[in-house]
């Protein structure tokens, strides 16, 4: 009896130096589950190892989703009230998922570790919502075009699939500071809010036909990449300051506080493509650089593309000057739905360096309401090899890249 003691009072310290051995979040659970000591001083999800895992949506009629590793090791995650035919991803970061509810228009953070879940304002409140009338089957939606004022009408299935592009958020939902930024519409818009505000406010900027592909949250700055690979900067602190305002900013105040500044222009090899065929990506280093990942995409049939290159480029802050890489050295880079990351693999069996993880993230190709095949894959720097993941299953949510 008293072994069993000795090891249930086991220092935290100790028992956290156990688990950052473990690669396998299954194998952390099991150590949780020791005893009820080593339950409550080890938290749900582990903080120290980020391993990526691809979250494989259920293709059946009950609510699941599944995650699996490099060893094709599947885990099963139950959330009652999710229906995969009526969620659409659009984001994961921090261990959070953050998903579109088709039927009626709410955006939710799910946390598949915790099961917990969190509702942002809903698709009704972005700026080019005029007026939302629930009540009128097939007509519910009065939008305006940002870019030349003209109104429409649109019916609620449509808007709330097309609305969104990605969503990403700055941190656990717990930390005073959270912040969610959503690229909206299909020109790309971006849009902020804090927990618990009842709408989204519009970030604009000073050129007007911005397209904005990625966005991440970086050393309390906001960074977007639009479609030709122009890079802009905002300070997270100060749309903070601004949205703790009463009443909230609208537009012309908000674009005279933040601006929208370009931080860098596109590299010149890249305006000689046709970009429309890429998908551009913004990923914060370790180092405090940042990198643009881009993604060239080849048309295989109808409906359907696949990844044939991958550009990778280094931003030189003083001269505000992408440099072209070969590799991406001790690290690897996960991007698609998810908040793009740069990771660190170490010893972990689960992540390789010089690698790039991705899945698809064209949202055309994801609100057709039908199961379709996705490219997703593991691209090796090295010899440009690249490893398909699950090339001929259809899926009618897309797979994502989670961290936990």
């Amino acid at each position: 009896m008293a072994e069993i003691d000795r090891w249930s009072n086991l220092h935290p310290d100790l028992l956290y130096q156990i688990t950052e051995h473990l690669y396998s979040y299954h194998d952390y659970i099991r150590l949780r589950l020791v005893c009820k000591e080593w339950n409550s001083k080890l938290s749900s999800i582990p903080n120290h190892k980020r391993n990526p895992w691809l979250l494989l949506p259920g293709t059946t009629h009950d609510s699941s989703l599944s995650h699996i590793l490099e060893k094709e090791q599947i885990y099963h995650v139950m959330f009652p009230d999710f229906d995969i035919n009526d969620n659409l991803i659009r984001g994961s970061c921090h261990g959070w998922l953050i998903t579109v509810v088709i039927s009626e228009g709410a955006i939710r953070m799910l946390n598949p570790f915790t099961k917990t879940h969190i509702d942002l304002p809903p698709v009704s409140t972005f700026s080019d919502v005029v007026r939302y009338h629930p009540d009128r089957h097939g007509d519910e939606y009065v939008l305006v075009d940002l870019y030349n004022d003209v109104i429409y009408n649109l019916d609620a299935i449509s808007f709330h699939k097309y609305e969104i592009q990605k969503i990403v958020i700055s941190s656990p939902p717990n930390n005073d500071d959270f912040m969610a930024v959503a690229i909206y519409k299909e020109c790309g818009k971006l849009a902020v809010c804090k927990l618990n505000d009842k709408r989204w406010t519009h970030i604009p900027t000073e050129q007007m036909l911005t397209f904005f592909q990625d966005v991440i949250f970086f050393q309390d700055k906001i960074y977007a990449l639009d479609d030709d690979t122009s890079l802009y900067e905002f300070d997270k602190k100060v749309i903070m300051d601004e949205l703790g305002k009463k009443p909230r900013p609208q537009l012309v105040p908000l674009l005279t506080s933040i601006g929208g500044m370009c931080e860098a222009p596109p590299p010149a090899k890249l305006t000689m493509y046709y970009t429309c065929s890429m998908n551009k990506y913004v990923i914060g280093c370790v180092d405090g650089s940042l990198l643009m990942i881009v993604k060239h995409n080849d048309w295989a049939m109808e409906m359907l593309h696949v990844c044939n290159k991958f550009d990778v480029f280094k931003l030189n802050k003083n001269s505000k000057e992408w440099s072209r890489m070969h590799s991406l050295e001790d690290y690897a880079v996960m991007i698609g739905y998810n908040s793009s990351v740069q990771m660190f693999p170490g010893k972990s069996p689960y992540c390789k360096r010089n690698h790039i993880y991705y899945t698809d993230n064209q949202v055309v190709l994801h609100t057709l309401g039908k199961p379709s095949l996705q490219d997703m894959g593991i691209l090796n720097l090295e010899d440009t090899n690249t490893n398909e993941i699950l090339p001929n299953v259809e899926w009618v949510c897309p797979p994502t890249w989670l961290l936990p």
